[in-house]
Formats: C-alpha cells, sequence, structure tokens
C-alpha cells in the first residue's frame, strides 16, 4: 500500500549539494487574518530570537519523557463524509539513540487498536529493545524504530512531529520565512504574541517530493500527491504561532502546505496544541494534522482541496523516567 510520508528532523551530518542557482519567484502573501489586540511592547525581532532559545529548550528538554498517546486516522469519502476510523493507543516515549548521543526519535509500543488489546505487546516490547541493540548504525536504529511504531498506520507516515517545534525559528529556516507580529491576545488563559509566518523563496531544507537535504539543519519532507499540473508548481509553508508574552514558549502553532495556483491551495495543514508540564516547558497537548485531495474543477486553471486524511494525536499527561527503559501496559 501507498503511504505518504511527513517528515520532521534535524539532520547533522555535515555533506555539500548542489542547489539551482535560478531566482526563485516570489510567494505570494499570507491571506487576511483576524485582527488581534493592540500592538505589544516586544519588538518581533525579540519575540523571535527568544522563541527560539525557547525552541531549543523544548529540544534539550523534551528527552525520555513518557505518556499515553491515541493516534486516531480518519479516511474522508469524495463527499466529505467519514468513511473509515482507525485508532491506535500506544506507549509513547521519547528515545534517545544508543548509536548517536545527539539523536531523539519517538518510540511507540502499540497496546491497542480499536479498543482491542494487541497480544503480547509487552514480550513484543522486550524482543523489539534486544533487536534495537544489535542495529549496527544510528539510522538503521531509527528506521526499525519508525517501522515498529509505525505498523499500523493508515495510508499516511508521520515521524518526528513531537520532537521539533516551530521549525520556522530554526537558524538554517528562518532567513526563507517573513515574519509579521499580529499583535496580542488571550490563549487558554495567557497573554500571547500571535505571529505569522509565509515562506519567500525555495529551502533546500524543505522538500516536497524531492530527494531530502544532506545539509546541516533542521528540516521537513513532504510527500504528497499532486496532479500531474501542479508538479512542478511552488510549493511553500505559512501559519501563524501564538507565543507565550511571559515566557516565549509556544502554547499554539497552525501550519500549512500550500502550493501556488491561481489562488494559493492547501495541501496539508497541522495543528500543533501544547499543554503545561512539571518540567519547565510546554508539552505536546494535541496534534492534528488534514492531508487534502487536489483535484480540477470545471473552470481552467483551477483546483480545489478535498479533505482525504485526517490524524489526530492525543497525548496524555508526560512523565519523566531517568531508568532503563521498560514498557508496561496500562490499565
Amino acid at each position: 500500500m501507498f503511504r505518504k510520508t511527513v517528515h520532521i528532523a534535524i539532520l547533522t551530518v555535515l555533506t555539500a549539494i548542489c542547489i539551482s542557482a535560478q531566482t526563485p519567484s516570489p510567494m505570494p502573501t499570507v491571506a487576511p487574518m483576524p485582527t488581534a489586540s493592540p500592538m505589544p511592547v516586544a519588538s518581533l525581532e525579540t519575540i523571535l530570537t527568544e522563541a527560539e532559545k525557547q525552541v531549543e529548550n523544548y529540544q534539550e528538554t523534551f528527552k525520555d519523557l513518557l505518556a499515553i498517546e491515541k493516534k486516531t486516522f480518519e479516511k474522508y469519502g469524495k463527499k466529505g463524509d467519514l468513511k473509515d476510523e482507525t485508532v491506535i493507543e500506544s506507549n509513547f516515549f521519547v528515545y534517545q539513540s544508543s548509536k548517536d548521543a545527539k539523536t531523539s526519535t519517538e518510540l511507540r509500543n502499540v497496546l491497542k487498536v480499536d479498543e482491542k488489546l494487541v497480544p503480547d505487546s509487552q514480550a513484543r516490547a522486550d524482543r523489539f529493545l534486544g533487536e534495537l541493540q544489535k542495529t549496527t548504525t544510528a539510522k538503521k536504529e531509527l528506521e526499525k524504530i519508525q517501522e515498529e511504531g509505525g505498523r499500523y498506520d493508515k495510508t499516511i507516515e508521520i515521524s518526528g512531529m513531537t520532537l521539533f517545534e516551530a521549525i520556522t525559528l530554526a537558524d538554517n529556516l528562518r532567513p526563507f520565512f517573513d515574519f509579521k507580529l499580529l499583535g496580542s491576545e488571550n490563549y487558554e488563559g495567557r497573554d500571547v504574541y500571535v505571529v505569522a509566518y509565509q515562506q519567500t523563496k525555495k529551502s533546500p531544507f524543505i522538500t516536497v517530493n524531492e530527494k531530502k537535504t544532506k545539509e546541516q539543519g533542521r528540516f521537513a519532507d513532504f510527500d504528497v500527491s499532486l496532479p500531474g499540473s501542479l508538479k512542478k508548481s511552488d510549493a511553500f509553508l505559512r501559519g501563524k504561532l501564538w507565543i507565550d508574552a511571559q515566557t516565549f514558549q509556544i502554547w499554539r502553532e497552525e501550519r500549512q502546505l500550500a502550493v501556488q495556483t491561481a489562488q494559493p491551495i492547501v495541501v496539508q495543514e497541522t495543528i500543533f496544541e501544547y499543554q503545561q508540564s512539571e518540567y519547565g516547558i510546554l508539552v505536546p497537548k494535541k496534534i492534528t494534522l488534514t492531508d487534502n485531495s487536489i483535484k480540477k474543477t470545471n473552470k481552467d486553471n483551477e483546483f480545489a482541496a478535498l479533505k482525504n486524511t485526517r490524524v489526530i494525536f492525543d497525548y496524555s499527561k508526560f512523565r519523566k523516567t531517568n531508568v532503563e527503559i521498560q514498557f508496561v501496559d496500562e490499565p
């Protein structure tokens, strides 16, 4: 079965690649957004710089954490009706690679599928961890972890969503985006800055149906289905960030992957929602990814986005472990 992929990661290998010298055409501006409350005191540059520091703190702190993850796959028909649903419940663990101290990944031990217990999930986890120790490289280790945790996934393969928040703030990605401070508002009882971002030129760190870069830095890789006439069209990221006015931590992000047509059309949208924790950072609460099918309409050069698949990740309260990994089935 063909599965689309969405992969967010940090690549630490230093290898040069060739990039076309052609100057890309400017991307369209972000669609009008609701007007927020009066402009905050902090400057946009201060907000972005302090938020990036908190993103790095998140990445460093979000290790060896455990939670229960409920992953729901929803498949939609041509008329927007729900055709199929699969719910996968797992023990979720942020795993530190035994082959590379700088590498973390999402490790899942599947407990239930559609409310039915997976037979011998504890025994399988024990065997899997034993096999994991026999892998010879970090790459093979991560591939094995992804395959094991995603064995019940439907049509789309997603990884790295919890590990890296607000990727557009990274040093290697920020130069490819335009940021705009919309103002401030109240979110979950907190004062937050609302910042919009828009990709303005092609980046080797954001790939759509292309070979992934080997350059150093944070990157996003998308494998999506597009009509033949749009396969060579510019694809770009745009979205909004809700940044805490006191701590500069990220409370929410709405991120869209869009394709340039007569009117930009959204191929995928991901909404990240975060919650308080005991570890000085906000941790994932809910991640919702919507994948659209792009269809040509009856009108010339016009396309429509139809909801195809939605994947919802819900997380329990996170807890910390400093002991050897051991999966335990929860009641």
